[in-house]
């Protein structure tokens, strides 16, 4: 897995399966951004690594989005693993957000869902996009869009 050093704000990771970017509009809001055909673990061990890291440099509640709509689909072991850890930072988000077109990936969060409770599911770009200004001018923020690459 091949990782770009931090970029205009963003960190990338890329493998044959796709690239995660990490970007954070604000200290307390972390989106993760995933292209390609398949979420795979190796994925899932960055993401959890990234979201462990972004959870201990914050003392309040943090809003995580996840942008999952070039995901075509996602493996078992990746989302046991985002779940699990989902469970134990739930007391402390604001807000989990996902958004998606495919299905599959539809379904995989649906399931989630039912152990986590609480995702906010988007199919619609415009309303994930204005959920994340509002988690990052809520607290004071100023909002500036995800830097191309």
């Amino acid at each position: 897995m091949l990782s770009r050093p931090l970029e205009n704000g963003t960190r990338t990771w890329t493998s044959p399966n796709g690239e995660l970017r990490q970007w954070n509009p604000a200290p307390h809001v972390l989106v993760l951004r995933f292209r390609g055909p398949l979420f795979e673990a190796e994925f899932s061990r960055i993401a959890v690594a990234v979201i462990n890291e972004f959870a201990s440099s914050n003392l309040g509640k943090m809003d995580i989005f996840h942008d999952w709509e070039g995901m075509a689909l996602y493996t078992t072991e990746a989302r046991t693993e985002l779940t699990e850890l989902g469970v134990r930072l739930m007391p402390r988000l604001s807000s989990l957000n996902v958004l998606f077109s495919s299905n599959v990936v539809e379904m995989g969060v649906t399931m989630a869902n039912i152990t986590l409770g609480g995702i906010r599911m988007f199919n619609q770009r415009e309303e994930f996009e204005r959920a994340i200004r509002q988690a990052v001018e809520t607290r004071g923020c100023t909002y500036t869009p995800l830097p191309p690459r």
